[in-house]
């Protein structure tokens, strides 16, 4: 991987352009890329009465749309859903990160390593600038559309996005959310040390080691992060929204894995292990999104029926 074979290599530039750097001001805040992939963006599309809410999907860090979502965006579109999904939160313009404007003062080595050699890399911004142009999406979405209402999915760091987005925004736009491998009460980010051993050789702590990665977001969802404790005061989920949260026993990077399981759903608010009924089913964190399991989970929670899933 690259960033294995890059990350001393980035420390060193990281040092050496924090010494030049020079202040620029902050470029202007520009609408979410959609990009065009199979399944998804299609703005000619009309909701049926039979699937009302189109569905947006939203990304995790160090992602984008159209990798995070080519299995799911398809299946998704051919049971009848309309589906959309930007590209949030890229890596932050190098003039920003050495400037102090990136959002982070310890913006990851693979956020700033990728702006440095002209690479986009998306989900690695902050998650309140994230929900913000996630309300953005969903209100051109619904203007589009005529919908009244969406439904979201989420994987990872973009489940707390949405979680995000529903606090600052309210639940008028919004009838049910998905999350897959989403950290609820925080990642120790255990895994992390195996899955990048160059960023553990110098020393750094899980936490660093998850900043370093997904840039602000991997501080922002350390277990007891600010952000994640303004998020749980009142309860996990937000009433009028039916939440369905998906865990899998074999995730290396959200741990503990129940972290990714509400603590306490209720209503029609629902727990699933990826594992239930299929203890062979061994999808790791980013294998969730390839798996047709977890996508068979997905139509299933979002046509609110108990269809047989596959194993």
């Amino acid at each position: 991987m690259w960033i294995r074979k890059q990350a001393a290599r980035i420390a060193g530039l990281i040092l050496a352009a924090a010494g030049a750097a020079v202040l620029h001001a902050p470029a202007a805040v520009a609408a979410p890329p959609i990009p065009a992939f199979a399944g998804a963006n299609d703005w000619a599309c009309h909701p049926s009465a039979e699937r009302p809410q189109p569905v947006v999907l939203v990304h995790g860090s160090g992602t984008d749309a159209a990798n995070s979502f080519a299995l799911l965006a398809p299946l998704l579109r051919a049971e009848g859903h309309c589906v959309f999904a930007a590209n949030l939160g890229p890596t932050p313009g190098l003039r920003d990160v050495v400037s102090g404007q990136a959002g982070s003062g310890s913006m990851g080595i693979g956020p700033v390593g990728a702006a440095m050699l002209g690479r986009t890399i998306y989900g690695v911004g902050d998650i309140d600038r994230m929900a913000a142009d996630l309300n953005e999406v969903v209100q051109a979405v619904r203007s589009a559309t005529g919908a009244r209402q969406v439904a979201l999915v989420g994987h990872s760091t973009g489940g707390t996005v949405i979680r995000q987005y529903l606090r600052a925004q309210g639940t008028d736009a919004v009838t049910q959310v998905i999350t897959l491998g989403t950290p609820y009460r925080g990642s120790t980010w255990a895994g992390l040390r195996t899955n990048y051993p160059d960023l553990a050789s110098l020393g750094l702590e899980n936490a660093q080691i998850a900043a370093q990665v997904f840039g602000t977001p991997g501080q922002q969802q350390v277990v007891g992060s600010p952000l994640l404790s303004r998020l749980n005061v009142g309860g996990e989920t937000v009433p009028g929204v039916r939440y369905t949260a998906l865990a899998s026993r074999a995730d290396e990077i959200i741990t503990p894995q129940e972290t990714a399981l509400l603590a306490s759903p209720t209503g029609g608010n629902r727990n699933i292990w990826l594992q239930d009924g299929c203890p062979t089913d061994i999808a790791n964190h980013s294998g969730l999104l390839g798996d047709t399991r977890v996508a068979a989970i997905v139509l299933s929670a979002l046509a609110n029926d108990n269809r047989a899933l596959p194993c």
